[in-house]
């Protein structure tokens, strides 16, 4: 064989590899665990909280989208101190499971910890974590995108000129997180802005708080704010995000902050397009009327 043959080779093998690599390292936003013939949401929820409680993973809320959605959301002590390692980094606190129900189909799936550690800026990894999930409820598919380097995960953003994970919203500002805390809890309890407490986690070693809140018309949220009309308008897939909900306030000393729409809901759909039907021109009254509404809980 020649030189020339040789270096050819070679140099094919290492492309190769190099190729093999890169793909690897692509995350996804969303994990579906298994599917399954059935209707029964609430049963099937039952049966999942009972397995990630029993392998360690403490339940902090539940919310039930409508019949054919629901959305439980867990901690461990894993997810606690990646949460605690940063600043703003209570984000990656919470595990959103969901189960939603695809005409005779119910369809399990979670968000890929590994994919949003790395979008909310954290150098601590979440692998083993999401090796637990994987051995306790399954890792049949990832979805949501074609995939997304941890690189590009660091600096996300949809579009230019669109906000990244340091561009929130700011929601109010108060004294201190105890004064925070105390008008987050009145208003949420009477549903102000339509938006109600689904859970609560403290960050330990942290003045952080993160709430997850439901946003709901019915509770007198505006339309283009609520769960409902914007996880539907975009998520009509094979393969479904409800554990995009809830969405998240964080109270970190006084300031109380929730990431702001065009990134958090591009986040979960990088992959959508920007024009057409369901589409996120289709949101495009939605990201002021989530901020209202957050805010008005707020008591910003």
């Amino acid at each position: 064989m020649s030189m020339f043959a040789r270096t050819r080779g070679f140099l094919g093998v290492l492309l190769l590899v190099i190729a093999s690599a890169a793909k690897s390292e692509l995350l996804t936003p969303m994990m579906l665990a298994y599917t399954k013939p059935g209707a029964d949401v609430a049963t099937e929820s039952k049966a999942v909280r009972d397995r990630l409680t029993t392998a360690g993973f403490r339940v902090l809320g539940e919310y039930a989208v409508d019949d054919n959605a629901r959305v439980m959301v867990f901690t461990s002590d894993e997810l606690l101190a990646a949460a605690a390692s940063s600043d703003r980094g209570a984000y990656a606190a919470p595990l959103r499971v969901s189960v939603t129900r695809i005409g005779t189909e119910l369809q399990v799936s979670y968000n890929d910890l590994e994919y949003f550690r790395h979008a909310y800026q954290l150098d601590r990894s979440l692998a083993g974590a999401m090796s637990r999930l994987a051995n306790v409820l399954g890792a049949k598919e990832a979805f949501g995108a074609q995939g997304l380097t941890p690189a590009i995960l660091g600096r996300y953003r949809y579009a230019f000129g669109m906000e990244r994970f340091g561009d929130p919203y700011l929601l109010a500002t108060y004294p201190n997180r105890e004064r925070a805390l105390a008008v987050l809890e009145a208003n949420l309890s009477t549903g102000k802005g339509g938006v109600r407490e689904v859970y609560r986690v403290d960050i330990p070693g942290r003045d952080a708080t993160l709430i997850g809140v439901a946003i709901r018309e019915e509770e007198g949220a505006e339309q283009y704010a609520s769960d409902r009309f914007n996880l539907a308008t975009v998520d009509v897939g094979d393969r479904r995000h409800t554990a995009y909900l809830p969405y998240e306030i964080l109270v970190d000393g006084g300031r109380v902050e929730a990431l702001h729409m065009r990134f958090r809901m591009a986040l979960h759909f990088p992959d959508l397009s920007m024009m057409g039907e369901n589409s996120f021109m289709q949101l495009r009254r939605s990201p002021a009327a989530v901020e209202r509404a957050l805010t008005a809980a707020a008591g910003g």
